[in-house]
């Protein structure tokens, strides 16, 4: 894995934690091999000297020669669970005294009365740990040595099972970190997850700054320049609606004019050719910028609401505002030929606000209008589901292939059965736009058994008063 390489936090806390503690337990293995080593030869060479001196204490002068009395607790205090062999020696300056006459001496033995020295040496095909001590025996000439002599197994298997315990509690360290580490980390990560919860659970285009109540210091720096990146998104999108809105505004009342002067064109009597035709195409053109203009503002109108509009919600009679609408639109139904049905029974109250459900139900139906063929029929339902109240808006037009039903969301997106009609393309966008500030969902499909298209709005229903 190459350094700058992104992966988890967990594998790079592994990393950075794991292999410097990996190799800080070699070092202390062989920290703890050479300590151990010395521990270990300490201990049994105050043992081993112990021997050589208890038997040192007992040589003594008697007619004239040197005697000494061998006490079995001299050479017992060596006795181990691996049976180590244990060898002696007594020598004067006359020669051998006592004891293995082929026992190795030590190499550099003690000088002074009392002294003490130790060797290592090959005995009978075994390594062997060799003490000897000096004596000064009173009218005896020079000193006498005693040296006791052990061979290495329990020495060795002291140290193994020291060095064993050693390497068995570093493993257990270190799996016990692997284990602890990513539980540390996702625990450390905890605050981190409850600012991703924040960010998840915020609804589109809310710019609000991200709270740093729980946000640990390490992580300070970052939310703050994320929360600046918020700002500076919050008003250039401001910015975006508010030149929307104005030019939209702007523009009506130029429009206006025109359609007035459009108007007294047409009604003055012109020999038909080119002027007239002239006029009718000048028509045509401002009332589908007109249109435009009014679908602009009220995209504008709906995105300005929708950080706000879930909070300004209340129970509502859907039933009615779809009835309304039905009935507002009955004019432009019969002027295009189109037959314009509602059904619906009794009350159905849902969490809504009235201005902007009339808005996105007035849009549906007037697509189902504009883009149904000529005498065709739209048919306005409502219906209580227990946990929505569903309006549905039935055409029997062409419909919408299922393929490209996500394009007719898209703001300007035209199909191709679309582009000879007049249009601005917002339509279904300020519709999604619209329910997505009511917390409403929006669907389209295939009518059942039946040619056309079927929108499906889903409003949360109110809670009935107790």
């Amino acid at each position: 894995m190459r350094l700058g390489q992104a992966t988890s936090l967990t594998r790079r806390m592994l990393l950075a934690i794991g292999l410097p503690m990996a190799v800080l337990a070699l070092a202390l293995g062989i920290g703890g091999l050479l300590t151990i080593n010395r521990v270990v030869e300490g201990v049994n060479d105050r043992l081993l000297g112990a021997s050589s001196r208890a038997i040192a204490e007992t040589i003594a002068l008697e007619e004239g020669e040197v005697t000494l009395d061998l006490p079995a607790s001299a050479l017992g205090m060596l006795e181990n669970d691996e049976r180590d062999n244990v060898y002696y020696s007594v020598w004067a300056s006359s020669g051998l005294l006592t004891g293995y006459p082929d026992l190795p001496r030590v190499g550099e033995p003690p000088l002074v009365d009392g002294g003490t020295s130790f060797g290592y040496a090959d005995y009978r095909g075994f390594r062997i740990r060799i003490s000897a001590v000096a004596r000064k025996v009173p009218r005896v000439e020079g000193l006498v040595i005693v040296q006791v002599a052990e061979t290495l197994e329990g020495r060795h298997a002291l140290r193994d099972r020291m060095l064993f315990a050693l390497a068995l509690l570093e493993v257990a360290l270190l799996a016990v970190m692997l284990i602890l580490l990513p539980i540390a980390v996702r625990w450390g990560l905890v605050p981190l997850n409850r600012v991703l919860g924040e960010i998840e659970t915020r609804q589109q285009a809310d710019f609000t700054p991200l709270p740093l109540e729980y946000v640990p210091n390490e992580l300070r720096g970052l939310i703050g320049a994320f929360n600046g990146l918020l700002g500076r998104l919050d008003n250039a999108v401001q910015g975006i609606r508010r030149f929307t809105a104005d030019a939209s505004h702007q523009m009506r009342t130029p429009l206006s004019i025109l359609r007035t002067h459009v108007d007294v064109l047409r009604s003055a009597k012109q020999p038909a050719g080119p002027a007239r035709q002239s006029v009718a195409d000048i028509d045509a053109a401002t009332r589908r910028l007109q249109r435009l203009v009014t679908q602009l503002l009220a995209l504008a109108r709906a995105e300005g609401s929708r950080e706000a509009s879930l909070a300004r919600r209340k129970p509502v009679d859907i039933v009615e505002v779809a009835r309304g609408i039905a009935l507002e639109h009955a004019p432009q139904a019969v002027k295009a030929g189109i037959d314009l049905q509602f059904e619906a029974s009794g009350k159905v109250r849902v969490l809504s606000q009235p201005d902007l459900a009339r808005e996105l139900i007035g849009n549906l139906v007037d697509n189902a209008i504009r883009y149904n063929r000529k005498g065709g029929s739209v048919v306005v339902m409502v219906e209580d589901r227990g946990e929505h109240g569903v309006v549905l808006i039935e055409d029997n037009g062409p419909g919408i292939a299922s393929c490209d039903r996500a394009l007719a969301f898209q703001r300007f997106g035209r199909l191709d059965p679309d582009q000879g009609r007049v249009g601005s393309g917002l339509g279904l966008a300020i519709v999604q736009t619209l329910a997505e500030s009511l917390g409403a969902e929006i669907d389209l499909r295939d009518r059942a058994d039946l040619p056309g298209l079927c929108a499906e709005v889903r409003f949360p229903m109110a809670k009935q008063a107790s």
